[in-house]
């Protein structure tokens, strides 16, 4: 940000790389920044002094880790000080706009080269790609050389004077990669909205990884990462890199990173630090439209997974307040400075203000609107964040006997199997989808008030009607979660129920991963909309009643077709995604 004075940063270059791009996203300027061609040249100029901090890729949301990094940092004393998350858009370059047949070669970073790698097989197949040491690099071999195309930022050709062939050539629309800030000097202080980054390392034997997992689990604490890679040290010996949610000062963290250390384990806090929102919420939030909620009393009723979340991704709003019924959850949140004001009623803090947000279980919506039919602003604004849509607007006409046009139903895509404030998350709606679902004679400001409230939080926002969105919804998330908690109960009646879990496998565990959700909200939802999830129910039965048959009658075929259909029908829909 603009009011730091950082001193020399090294990075990952040269200038016109997505490292340089980010530079200047978490520093507010490129000045006095020293270009390093590698990696590990950037962990090397912080550890001899020539840079006071380093900046360095951690991990792309398609492509994964960065190996390189993980591995300086295992043998690295710096640790992290803040990271940084950057869109990536990649565009096409050349010297000049020319034909398919003339591209020879096409060259960039070879995380860039995975992150388009089914663009350009459609668009150039049998062309050449050849890695770079860094997109920067790829931009000024493609400068130099006729007939060779460069993958890079927008940046990286207006740098290097290079024609732009095509736009958004990335697989994924929602492609990210996040950055990490190296210094010897570590920030301590805890913000309310803080990640710690470990390297743990555990003797090579069955139980390791879960003689780490455990201390972590039973206190309460939220995994965000877990990496392994050789420690290089013994043969199959292997380190942990694990990101957790909350800063090691903070009373679970530290008794678990305690009870780790008294089972034997070695465990580095490479870094705790605020999460990206906060490195460049100025920029993002106090810039982009103060005029619509900087000045705005905002209430959020409900502080679990999804109302603590927006909560601390609106850190530093001067005018938060919360309702919850845990009283311990409210007392954390203002303790971390994430909420100013608290109170367990919802009438009774509601009162003056300018935006609600309901976040309870579809069930108790209806319960919180009685509290706050005769205690709110008639200009009030409200929106809510249930799963199913047509309960709640019954609700609203039964205690306002019509539709407030101040009402804006809302709908995160976006989630986690944890619950509680605990498990809440300033980035659980970054890069992911919020549907709103206006009526007719929603309040146009209204509308415009909850869009800005989610994109601030870092969401895509689209629109869709009532009916759609709760026979959408039935499809997509409802009935795979029935599924999987239908499964897992299933398996646990069978007499070698233990056997089964014991020996569950890689497939098992991702399929039912959403049963470890809440059951109550999921109960709340299940009820809520029956009667979607009861049409899509009975086709799917009748399609495990086709299976069965054909199963039962050996009918390889009619198994390969449906097997088939499904595959192809579920990789389309990722290629588009």
């Amino acid at each position: 940000m603009s009011d730091r004075d950082p001193g020399p940063v090294a990075y990952l270059g040269p200038e016109g790389t997505y490292s340089h791009n980010a530079l200047i996203k978490y520093f507010g300027s490129d000045q006095g920044s020293i270009s390093c061609d590698k990696i590990e040249e950037v962990f090397a100029a912080v550890e001899n002094g020539s840079s006071n901090f380093g900046l360095v890729p951690v991990e792309n949301s398609t492509e994964g880790s960065i190996t390189e990094t993980l591995d300086c940092l295992s043998k690295s004393p710096l640790g992290i000080c803040g990271e940084v998350l950057l869109r990536i858009q990649h565009v096409l370059m050349a010297q000049e706009p020319v034909s398919v047949q003339k591209i020879h070669k096409i060259v960039s970073h070879q995380q860039s080269l995975g992150q388009c790698r089914n663009w350009l097989d459609k668009h150039y197949p049998g062309i050449e790609r050849v890695a770079a040491p860094s997109n920067g690099e790829a931009a000024r071999i493609a400068a130099a050389e006729p007939g060779v195309a460069a993958i890079a930022s927008k940046n990286a050709a207006q740098l290097n004077s290079l024609q732009i062939l095509d736009e958004n050539i990335q697989d994924s629309q929602d492609n990210t990669t996040r950055f990490v800030v190296l210094s010897k000097k570590l920030q301590t202080e805890a913000t309310g909205r803080d990640r710690t980054s470990l390297l743990v390392t555990t003797r090579n034997e069955p139980g390791a990884l879960f003689n780490v997992l455990e201390p972590l689990k039973t206190n309460g604490v939220n995994l965000s990462k877990l990496e392994s890679r050789p420690t290089r040290k013994t043969v199959w010996s292997y380190a942990f890199y694990i990101d957790i949610d909350g800063h090691q000062d903070d009373a679970h963290i530290s008794r678990a990173l305690t009870e780790l250390r008294d089972k034997d384990i070695s465990v580095r806090v490479l870094g705790s630090y605020p999460v990206s929102a906060i490195v460049y919420e100025e920029m993002q939030f106090k810039q982009a439209l103060p005029e619509l909620l900087l000045d705005k009393k905002i209430v959020i009723i409900g502080l679990g997974l999804i109302g603590g979340s927006i909560a601390k991704a609106l850190y530093g709003h001067g005018n938060l307040s919360a309702v919850d019924s845990s009283v311990a959850a409210l007392e954390a949140a203002q303790q971390n400075n994430i909420i100013q004001g608290y109170s367990t009623n919802a009438g009774e803090i509601c009162q003056d203000a300018d935006l609600i947000i309901i976040a309870v279980p579809g069930l108790s919506v209806e319960g919180i609107l009685q509290q706050l039919a005769d205690n709110i602003k008639p200009e009030c604004i409200l929106t809510d964040v249930s799963s199913v849509k047509q309960p709640t607007l019954n609700a609203l006409q039964s205690v306002f006997t019509e539709i407030p046009a101040n009402f804006v139903p809302g709908h995160p895509i976006a989630g986690s199997e944890q619950s509680g404030f605990q498990a809440a998350s300033a980035e659980l709606f970054v890069a992911h989808r919020v549907i709103l679902t206006p009526m007719p004679d929603t309040d146009p400001a209204a509308l415009s008030l909850v869009e800005t409230l989610w994109q601030t939080c870092g969401a895509e926002v689209l629109r869709m009607d009532v009916t759609e969105h709760d026979k959408v919804l039935a499809a997509t998330s409802h009935l795979p979660h029935l599924l999987a908690y239908a499964l897992v109960d299933t398996l646990s009646q069978q007499g070698t129920s233990e056997e089964i879990f014991r020996y569950a496998a890689g497939g098992f565990r991702d399929f039912t991963r959403i049963a470890s959700s809440d059951p109550q909200m999921w109960h709340d939802i299940f009820i809520s909309n029956a009667d979607a999830i009861s049409v899509i129910l009975k086709d799917f039965e009748a399609e495990i009643g086709e299976l069965k048959q054909a199963l039962k009658m050996g009918d390889s075929n009619k198994v390969m077709t449906i097997l088939q259909r499904a595959k192809l029908s579920r990789d389309k829909f990722l290629n588009k995604k």
